[in-house]
């Protein structure tokens, strides 16, 4: 279903004729497609929707004109980069207008203060190779390097180099935002003039419009410029090697170095990434999942089922593996000094090294992130927190033993792996990410089902959930955290967007999609309203 004649009229004014469409070919190439992050899960099927329109502004200008029409006409619209979060960042409702941005593709390196000036259309793999050529880096999320970075910075964010350079939220400096009444917002020092190298500016820090530790997905508003934070890096160059898809970064073992440890426990893994940051050293450090070893090891999907169905609960509970990122921002000797003070805290610590490729394939520019998610045709991490490293471990210990209760299949058997954990911001942070794999062409109810329980699991055992807002039931989990967290989510959407014409339902969604989706309305056991809007 289009959106009306006069609607479109006024805003092919703004973009002209090649920039806009209803053509239902075009719109249906936006539609949330199969196989990745979430694919073929019920939310996908029931929530997502063709746009009813697509358009492509080029300027902030454009997208105010866009947005104002939408307030004019009642057009719902969803801001869109690259979509590569999967169904959650497609419409969700019909007739809505997905304004793609990938047109806003403005760039700028600010090279004497270290940071980057993007548009919304430009993506990972670009701004990372920019910043690699001057001697800086920046974090390429775990979803890879074709994703939009303004989309990452706002939504997630992080990877196992957050152990030093911090999370994202303190690195998005001086921001525009075009509001749900199409005004526009500067943030940082460009409230004041025309210099976006700091983030907070006077007065309120608004940057919790756009985020917490995850992301409200757009729902009160659209970015259209930001200047990201840079950090120093070590001037050798991170070699690519190997043939598509088989391809890697050679590293310069002098200057970048990952090393794998075996770990007689898990005690022992988290009180390594104590010492480690007690000492200031490293780059990254994380616990491994250990079928990623396999995923590592195998050449195909079913050279890494014939890997890893050879594993068992048995085989796979006393071993321990860490992951640690060496980076020698100074000096070579830095280096030296470094992996000798890791190696004392290993030895110390009843660790032994491990042969470790010198190459990373994940974590600068995620030559194989997509491949990485494939074994099993879907992936999601059910869901990821940010609290501390004493929270983590437990937390993902805690999945794992659900995850046994009738969910296994249709999730992948990973025989008791807690997940992953690692530490952030040199130990003053710990994380937790538990990914649940499965095929999308068997009955995915089950892997619905987890991730609801998974929800009421956090309240049950008051473990802690970065998921809040879009990504669970928000009168679910709203009275347990705060408390009554949805009552201020909501009254700031509706302060924002009281016609809930920016990417509608978000954050009711989730609820939204339980309450559409009877194989998940058994589960529920908690009040909201009967419009979930009021």
């Amino acid at each position: 279903m289009a959106i009306s004649k006069e609607a479109y009229k006024a805003l092919e004014a703004i973009v002209g004729k090649e920039y806009i469409s209803s053509n239902p070919a075009v719109c249906e190439g936006y539609r949330a497609g199969p196989g990745g992050y979430e694919s073929g899960l019920g939310y996908e099927r029931v929530m997502t929707k063709i746009p009813g329109c697509v358009i492509m502004p080029r300027t902030t200008e454009e997208v105010q004109k866009i947005v104002k029409v939408c307030n004019r006409y009642k057009v719902p619209y969803v801001p869109y980069s690259t979509g590569w979060y999967g169904p959650r960042s497609h419409c969700h409702v019909d007739n809505e207008l997905l304004v793609d941005l990938k047109r806003m593709d403005d760039f700028e390196i600010d090279d004497k203060h270290l940071y980057a000036t993007v548009g919304p259309g430009v993506i990972y793999s670009q701004l990372q190779e920019e910043a690699m050529s001057r001697g800086m880096y920046i974090i390429v999320g775990g979803g890879g390097s074709q994703c939009s970075a303004i989309a990452n910075m706002i939504g997630d964010g992080w990877s196992p180099l957050s152990y030093r350079i911090g999370l994202p939220h303190r690195r998005i400096l001086g921001t525009e935002l075009v509001l749900p009444d199409g005004e526009l917002v500067l943030m940082g020092s460009l409230a004041t003039e025309e210099d976006s190298f700091w983030g907070e500016g006077p007065g309120p820090d608004l940057r919790g419009l756009l985020r917490g530790f995850t992301g409200l997905r757009g729902c009160l508003g659209i970015v259209t410029k930001m200047a990201i934070k840079l950090l120093p890096f070590q001037p050798e160059k991170l070699v690519p090697t190997g043939i598509s898809p088989f391809t890697a970064l050679e590293l310069p073992v002098k200057r970048v170095k990952w090393i794998n440890f075996t770990m007689p426990s898990k005690d022992a893994m988290r009180q390594a990434m104590f010492e480690m940051a007690k000492a200031e050293i490293g780059g990254g450090v994380t616990k491994v999942p250990i079928f990623w070893r396999a995923i590592a090891k195998a050449s195909c999907k079913e050279d890494f089922w014939d890997i890893w169905s050879q594993e068992s609960e048995e085989t796979i509970s006393g071993f321990h593996l860490l992951r640690v990122l060496l980076i020698a921002f100074t000096c070579e000797e830095q280096m030296e000094y470094e992996e000798k003070i890791l190696n004392e805290i290993i030895t110390e610590l009843g660790g032994e090294a491990r042969r470790t490729r010198p190459s990373d394939e994940s974590w600068f520019k995620n030559a194989d992130s997509a491949g990485m998610w494939l074994m099993c045709g879907g992936y999601v991490s059910v869901d990821y927190v940010i609290e501390t490293i004493e929270h983590a471990i437990p937390h993902g210990e805690n999945y794992a033993a659900l995850k046994k209760k009738g969910y296994t299949p249709p999730l992948m058997p990973d025989y008791g792996d807690p997940g992953w954990f690692q530490s952030f911001e040199l130990g003053h942070q710990g994380y937790s990410e538990f990914l649940v794999y499965w095929d999308p062409d068997v009955n995915t109810d089950g892997v619905d089902h987890f991730y609801l329980e998974t929800s009421k699991e956090n309240i049950r055992k008051r473990f802690y959930t970065s998921l809040l807002g879009p990504h669970q039931p928000l009168y679910l989990t709203g009275p347990a955290y705060g408390p009554n967290y949805h009552i201020w989510l909501l009254k700031v959407k509706d302060e924002f967007d009281p016609q809930f014409l920016c990417h509608p339902p978000v954050p009711l969604a989730h609820d939204e999609f339980v309450e559409k989706a009877e194989w998940m309305r058994p589960m529920k056991d908690w009040e909201s309203p009967k419009n979930l809007h009021s």
